[in-house]
């Protein structure tokens, strides 16, 4: 008998186009609650192996490769190699080079310097694509750890926490009948630069020897190699976990939490903790204490000796006690009793900062369309109001936008020089009780028309790991989105699907691109109406059409 064989066609390389991230996000979320939860168990050694077993995990690579070149900002900033991953094949050759921590040696970190508020300069190190990559493969396997781990009054560079978070901490500590009113107003001098290898490397033994490579791998600067022997890069993925993790300890120095862990209210403590309440976001903090004697004579050598320890110091020229009805500002906000209502309200410097912003754009785009000068400021001034939108800004807000209006108008004379007043106001402004600046449909924003809204703080320490807690995550995540979007469109979009995408059906994160996807394409005949929209992940976006046909070079 003969047997006829004929070569059939070889199965294909999978793609970018092809992963299913909805199973991705599923398998990785399901491993850091068993994570969080054998943590809260103090069941160590399943903990480490859970963490190992994430870190080897395809579906965390695959998360990492997509948060790294996708999703954050800097992800067309590269290392000191030059290279970036801005397309499918780049991202699935990344993949395919394993990523394993087995021999894996990271590059120095290229050093540029961003200025700071105080007109000095902030050092970044920027490692490599694949070097940061790494980096959130290993901080998805540490984080759910350490968030079972952390304190309840530590709000910054922590997931489902803000500073609106630390600021409503402060503001009702500093309101309660009976509380303290002397304030600690305390910064960490160059926290991620000086930190203690050691310390910080004896408090995380599971993947100790890759993150010293990552503390030890040096700076490249103007093509000078410099050693690194203190500190985190500010830049990597990781550093501002590995700070938290360094700095975790300092609220329960003042008797915080039981040995077990529950709460302790300030007011409930032994002597002489009593009245002593610390919140931290990352390296600025605020204590409250009963007197100034407490704060000079008890808490503050405490928390000297604390960071001794991680070879931290505090700032002499931004560390200073103050009593409540003096004020202190704090994360752009200022907090001070006025008699017996205690405000929190925008710090005077930012405001004015944020109005000299306005006016150098105006001053270097004079011959702008209008239609152009409402599309680059709406964003910078719906941001800058919906950051202030939680605090007593009402009368803030007025104020800004009548200067607002006098820098806009005298933007448009100066553009019409041989033109009277009224035929200004007729070409660029829509009289409805309020002179708007606007061009046809579209309308600069006025910061009055941002509600001012209370906001909800995270109760406790809870965290989005907490498998418990998936319900009440979920509802704080679609106000929060909710918050977000302007456009009330979006909202009765996102509202009809649940706040999930409507390709991988994955419920939103707030800090999520969101994009609005035809479902009947409009070169196919589809309107533009909401009822043939949904709303999609941008890399879900690009997916979907990449499945089609539709061929993006960079996304």
């Amino acid at each position: 008998m003969n047997i006829f064989t004929e070569p059939t066609e070889a199965q294909t390389e999978p793609t970018w186009a092809d992963i299913s991230w909805a199973a991705v996000e599923r398998h990785v979320r399901r491993l850091q609650e068993r994570i969080y939860r054998a943590t809260e168990r103090q069941e160590w050694n399943k903990v480490k192996d859970l963490q190992k077993l994430l870190v080897r995990a395809t579906s965390n690579k695959l998360l990492a490769i997509r948060r790294v070149t996708q999703e954050n900002r800097g992800k067309r900033t590269a290392g000191v190699d030059g290279v970036i991953c801005d397309t499918p094949e780049a991202r699935m050759h990344l993949l395919s080079d394993g990523l394993s921590l087995n021999g894996y040696r990271p590059k120095p970190a290229r050093r540029v310097y961003i200025p700071k508020s105080d007109g000095k300069q902030r050092p970044l190190g920027i490692p490599t694509v694949k070097d940061r990559v790494m980096q959130a493969i290993v901080k998805a396997a540490l984080e759910p750890e350490w968030e079972a781990r952390f304190e309840a009054n530590s709000y910054g560079f922590r997931p489902g926490r803000s500073t609106m978070d630390a600021i409503t901490a402060i503001h009702t500590t500093l309101n309660q009948q009976g509380s303290s009113k002397w304030i600690l107003d305390a910064d960490i001098k160059g926290c991620f630069d000086t930190i203690d290898h050691t310390t910080l490397l004896n408090r995380v033994p599971v993947f100790a020897a890759v993150i010293r490579r990552w503390l030890k791998a040096g700076v490249v600067e103007l093509g000078h190699y410099t050693d690194t022997e203190a500190g985190t890069p500010q830049g990597g993925v990781i550093s501002p976990l590995l700070a938290n993790i360094a700095l975790d300890g300092m609220e329960r120095l003042f008797g915080a939490e039981t040995p077990e862990g529950k709460l302790i209210p300030p007011a409930k403590r032994k002597h002489p903790n009593s009245g002593i309440s610390l919140i931290r976001y990352a390296d600025d903090f605020v204590v409250t204490a009963p007197t100034r004697a407490v704060l000079e004579t008890y808490v503050q050598p405490r928390i000297v000796a604390f960071l001794s320890e991680r070879g931290l110091t505090l700032s002499e020229a931004k560390t200073r006690i103050v009593h409540v009805t003096e004020g202190f500002n704090f994360l752009g906000f200022q907090i001070r009793r006025f008699k017996r209502t205690l405000l929190t309200t925008p710090q005077k410097e930012k405001v004015h900062k944020h109005l000299r912003s306005i006016k150098a754009y105006l001053d270097t785009h004079q011959q702008e369309p209008a239609g152009k000068i409402v599309h680059d400021l709406n964003p910078v001034i719906r941001g800058w109001a919906n950051y202030y939108r939680h605090c007593a800004a009402k009368q803030t807000f007025s104020k800004v936008r009548h200067r607002q209006w006098q820098m806009l108008w005298r933007w448009a004379k100066r553009r019409h020089p041989n033109k009277g007043s009224r035929w200004v106001k007729q070409r660029y402004f829509r009289n409805d009780g309020y002179w708007t600046f606007a061009d046809g449909n579209a309308e600069l924003v006025k910061p009055t028309s941002v509600p001012i809204t209370r906001y909800v703080k995270v109760s406790g320490r809870n965290s989005p790991y907490d498998p418990k807690l998936r319900a009440y995550w979920q509802e704080r995540t679609k106000r929060q989105i909710a918050r977000q979007t302007a456009s009330q469109v979006r909202r009765e979009l996102l509202y009809r699907y649940g706040y999930r995408c409507g390709m991988c059906w994955v419920p939103f994160a707030t800090d999520d691109p969101i994009e609005a996807d035809h479902i009947v394409p409009r070169h196919a005949g589809g309107s533009d109406e909401p009822e043939n929209k949904r709303p999609v992940h941008r890399w879900c976006h690009h997916q979907h059409h990449q499945r089609r046909g539709y061929k993006v070079l960079k996304a």
